[in-house]
């Protein structure tokens, strides 16, 4: 497959019994009714806690668009567009989530020591705090940033055509 016709993928991560760590995969549920679902050469997927399972997911893509929810300090429901380049070296101090022990970071950090990497951007979620208890509800802070991510996933997308 030539890298013209490798897909590109948006892959949600996060733990849908951790409260607001579950964004990502609201978004990817939300994503998959709109008119992205049927495009052709576009996974759109979710990819859970995945840990170093993410590099399996980012391998014969020619871009990875990665939605999780990120601690920065900054409002509640805020929505941030970051090169996974600038995260891999360190230029961005945005905390994502942990993807069980690793964070985001730590894999892509990973992957590229061991594998060819994608085009990556993460979209972030700004959820201000980790949930301490088992929970399925996302608050209403950071739902409302659902509709901004999918309009920043459209414009990556769409750069592409």
């Amino acid at each position: 497959m030539s890298i013209l016709h490798a897909p590109v993928r948006v892959l949600g991560c996060g733990s849908p019994l951790m409260g607001d760590d579950g964004v990502g995969l609201k978004v990817i549920e939300a994503l998959k009714k709109t008119e992205l679902e049927g495009l052709e050469d576009l996974d759109i997927a979710d990819a859970g806690v995945c840990g170093l399972d993410l590099l399996n997911l980012l391998d014969g893509a020619r871009k990875i668009i990665i939605v999780d929810a990120i601690l920065t300090g900054s409002r509640k429901g805020s929505v941030h567009r970051i090169e996974g380049g600038d995260l891999i070296k360190g230029t961005e101090l945005h905390t994502l989530v942990s993807v069980h022990d690793l964070t985001i970071t730590d894999v892509l950090r990973i992957g590229e020591q061991v594998q060819s990497l994608p085009e990556i951007v993460v979209i972030g979620i700004e959820i201000g705090e980790l949930a301490t208890e088992f929970s399925q509800d996302i608050s209403p802070e950071v739902l409302k940033a659902v509709d901004e991510a999918i309009r920043l996933i459209r414009n990556e997308v769409f750069s592409l055509l």
